[in-house]
């Protein structure tokens, strides 16, 4: 738990935390959004239409409340797939990246003006 709701842990860095949100069925979907299963929604005690959203954010591990309950490694793996498809995206959409998508702002994309 985090002050912007339930999230799950994508990776760690030292004392940083790399976390994707939860959502307790979104009025709105986005391209990020996977699904959470039945098992996933029980083990997490939140109702039918739960998503995790592919778009990462950093945190301090001080500034997370640890939970128990685990996602399913199949939703995790869809998570970590989605995760880099979406930061791929994003390099294409803007030439600015997050610093742990493994790529540096110098290697942005060329724009050819007409």
């Amino acid at each position: 738990m985090t002050k912007r709701g339930l999230c799950t842990i994508l990776a760690e860095d030292g004392n940083r935390l790399v976390l994707c949100p939860i959502y307790k069925a979104p009025d709105l979907t986005h391209r990020a959004d996977i699904p959470l299963s039945w098992r996933d929604e029980l083990i997490l005690g939140i109702k039918h239409n739960a998503v995790v959203r592919a778009v990462p954010f950093l945190k301090q591990r001080n500034a997370v409340t640890p939970q128990q309950a685990k996602l399913s490694t199949f939703t995790l793996t869809q998570l970590r797939l989605r995760t880099n498809r979406e930061l791929q995206i994003n390099a294409l959409e803007s030439t600015r990246l997050p610093f742990f998508s493994g790529r540096h702002a110098s290697n942005h994309l060329h724009h050819s003006h007409a």
